[in-house]
């Protein structure tokens, strides 16, 4: 029988980062458990759901030898945070675990190692480095526009471009699209795009803490983000993501100003009367005026008005209010840039501060 000594404290802080894979409800019972693989003085924690899998590596665990075993993964997670800084021995047989501490004591049942289905994150195409704080912030400025479910697959998740010394990342669902960019410290490195599943998107964005590095390597159909002790490997979605720089406007012959404080509670307010199916609101621009109002089956309106230097312009045009939302909230200065061509036309939303972010919100009729 195998047995490691660890600090329940420690053990849930690895489980932590690697539980969000596991899904409560499986086709195949060993998908709900965690695999334990405790070699010298280490122990990595495996979970995947067969798209994302997640490891997590914890150092100077005392046990009494090699071993692999599985665990099941919710369950566990929630014994082992439950025991705070108490000390835990696991004893591990062919079947079973067992969790126990001073006054507690837990026993679950074991799946054979053998059985869970580990990724091969070999043969890697592209690797470069980038700083964890600048990956999550590229991710949360594209990955809220997303598509959901969508038959149209490529769109369920965002789009990575590499090239020289720059990485790229758009997120679209047909009807509005986010757009950002960073610099990477890679010169020599071929042109080419992947797409991340949206699990893996939301995985990284959840177990980033900010600091230090994150190596990343993409393949065919892989990619492995090695972020501190956690490493996750993911496949990519096989297919054409389209052409989406067609869809930016090159150019917007109406442009205004808004300040956040102002334009973001405006919509906030005016959202809670638009219809709920379509959440549609209406920004008409009148020279130096800028209303959005809302109404909804119940014959009930709302309408905000605010202030904006002239523009010698009236137009009148409708959006999804919750696209506008989340766009002007993806932006991190205190101030926007609508820009606007005609009725017909999507709307382009920029921070002046950050030019390296463009989103598109295409207009809707009310």
């Amino acid at each position: 029988m195998n047995n490691i000594n660890i600090k329940a404290s420690v053990l849930s802080k690895g489980m932590q980062q690697i539980v969000g894979v596991v899904e409560r409800k499986q086709t195949m019972p060993i998908l709900s458990h965690i695999l334990l693989d405790c070699s010298g003085n280490k122990l990595t924690l495996t979970a995947t759901d067969l798209e994302v899998q997640l490891s997590c590596t914890i150092q100077d665990v005392k046990s009494n030898g090699d071993f692999s075993t599985t665990i099941p993964g919710r369950k566990s997670f929630e014994i082992i945070k439950s025991l705070g800084e108490q000390e835990v021995e696991l004893l591990i047989s062919e079947s079973t675990v067992k969790i126990t501490s001073s006054n507690s004591s837990f026993k679950l049942q074991a799946l054979s190692a053998n059985e869970f289905p580990l990724f091969d994150a070999t043969g890697t195409d592209t690797t470069f480095a980038v700083k964890q704080k600048e990956i999550k912030t590229l991710f949360n400025k594209t990955q809220f526009a997303m598509a959901q479910q969508d038959v149209r697959f490529y769109l369920n998740g965002l789009l990575l471009e590499i090239s020289p010394n720059t990485l790229v990342s758009v997120g679209t669902d047909g009807h509005r699209l986010a757009k950002s960019k960073i610099s990477i410290e890679r010169s020599k490195i071929s042109d080419s795009s992947y797409i991340l599943p949206r699990k893996a998107v939301q995985e990284i964005q959840r177990i980033i803490n900010e600091q230090g590095e994150s190596k990343i390597a993409l393949s065919d159909n892989r990619a492995v983000f090695e972020i501190g002790n956690t490493t996750l490997v993911t496949k990519l979605i096989d297919g054409s993501f389209p052409d989406y720089t067609r869809v930016i406007p090159d150019n917007t012959t109406i442009n205004i100003l808004l300040d956040v404080g102002k334009i973001k509670p405006a919509l906030h307010r005016v959202s809670i009367l638009a219809n709920e199916k379509f959440k549609g609101v209406r920004v008409d621009l009148n020279d130096d005026v800028l209303n959005v109002s809302s109404e909804n089956p119940e014959q009930e309106q709302a309408t905000e008005a605010i202030s904006v230097d002239k523009t010698g312009a009236s137009l009148s045009v409708g959006f999804n209010v919750s696209y506008l939302i989340e766009a002007i909230s993806a932006c991190q200065g205190e101030m926007v840039s609508l820009g606007l061509n005609d009725e017909n036309s999507s709307a382009l939303i920029t921070d002046p501060s950050d030019p390296e972010s463009k989103y598109v919100v295409m207009p809707m009729r009310l």
